[in-house]
């Protein structure tokens, strides 16, 4: 197994994704008039936050083994990308086989359109 490091910058690509996705709804759904708005709101924020862990483990279990299929290079990088439900994920790292190690330098999300 290859150990995984991942770098400020991807990380907060992601998390700045799980943002965005919550204040969508968050958006959508405040002062909307509907009775259980908050519990509404409160659903889509645990949603954020599965999403958020989903990614995080896919992109462990894909980039974790010795060898990764569906890989190419690109600019120095090494590019993978995945579906996580109908989300694409693009994950761009670069790693040193004699540490063993892989560091992942971005995360990109092909987003949903939310159609209202």
């Amino acid at each position: 197994m290859i150990k995984l490091q991942i770098k400020d910058q991807a990380l907060t690509d992601l998390q700045r994704f799980i943002r965005q996705y919550e204040e969508a709804f968050f958006e959508l759904y405040k002062d909307s008039g509907v009775w259980n708005e908050d519990l509404i709101i409160e659903s889509y924020r645990e949603s954020a936050q599965k999403l958020y862990l989903t990614i995080l483990e896919e992109i462990q279990r894909r980039l974790s083994p010795n060898k990764i299929l569906g890989r190419k290079a690109l600019k120095g990088l090494q590019e993978l990308y995945f579906h996580v439900g109908n989300r694409l994920i693009i994950v761009y790292y670069s790693e040193n086989l004699n540490r063993k190690l892989r560091l992942i330098e971005s995360i990109a999300i092909d987003r949903k359109p939310i159609i209202f």
